[in-house]
């Protein structure tokens, strides 16, 4: 008997991350709007739930339970080395210069305008898709076109808790590894059928 596809889960490598920057932010990226960067690993999405015991008296034999504030990760973005492709390493030379006050004077000085903060949407599709056209122009920040999101989930209030270079070794041969840690303020998951309803897992309300 034929087995269908569908009945398989979502394979692992097949993603897309967008970063959504806001204010001076956006000028750091090629057009000024949303940029998309191209990432071999996207790991750590997970949320913690704080525990708080609660003794009462006449009931000696445990606490009570309940929940407090919820933690979430870090998530850490990797990617390789690309000569022309500064993207990441400018966001975090940003939120040092935000954080130093070092805007040249005459810029923008409101809250929005100086936000460090950066909302990252990631869009997962099923394998193989058969739709997908490469663009011929490979300037484009768009290389894979018509796909249809499987699922996703988007990070809200991004921004960078450390960035790291990968060493340098004459006698090795591998890649030159760049990695972004992202703090957070907490993520949505967006299934099929939320997708299904029309979602968009690059919108944010």
């Amino acid at each position: 008997m034929a087995r269908s596809a569908t009945t398989d889960p979502l394979r692992n490598f097949k993603f897309r991350v967008k970063i959504h920057p806001t204010g001076r932010l956006s000028e750091l990226t090629d057009n000024g709007k949303d940029f998309e960067v191209g990432f071999s690993v996207v790991s750590g999405i997970s949320v913690q739930n704080e525990m708080i015991a609660y003794r009462e008296g006449g009931m000696n034999t445990h606490p009570h339970k309940m929940i407090g504030q919820s933690d979430y990760g870090p998530v850490t973005f990797t990617r390789g080395v690309f000569g022309e492709q500064d993207a990441m390493y400018k966001w975090q030379t940003f939120l040092h210069t935000w954080g130093q006050g070092g805007f040249e004077e005459g810029s923008n000085s409101d809250s929005e305008g100086n936000d460090y903060r950066c909302n990252i949407s990631v869009s997962i599709y099923d394998h193989p898709v058969s739709t997908a056209q490469y663009d011929d122009d490979p300037s484009d920040n768009t290389p894979l076109t018509g796909l249809t999101a499987k699922m996703g989930y988007r990070l809200y209030n991004c921004w960078p808790a450390s960035y790291a270079m990968g060493d340098l070794n004459a006698g090795d041969s591998s890649l030159l590894i760049q990695q972004l840690v992202v703090n957070h303020e907490g993520f949505e998951i967006l299934w099929t059928p939320d997708l299904a309803e029309g979602s968009d897992v690059d919108v944010f309300g």
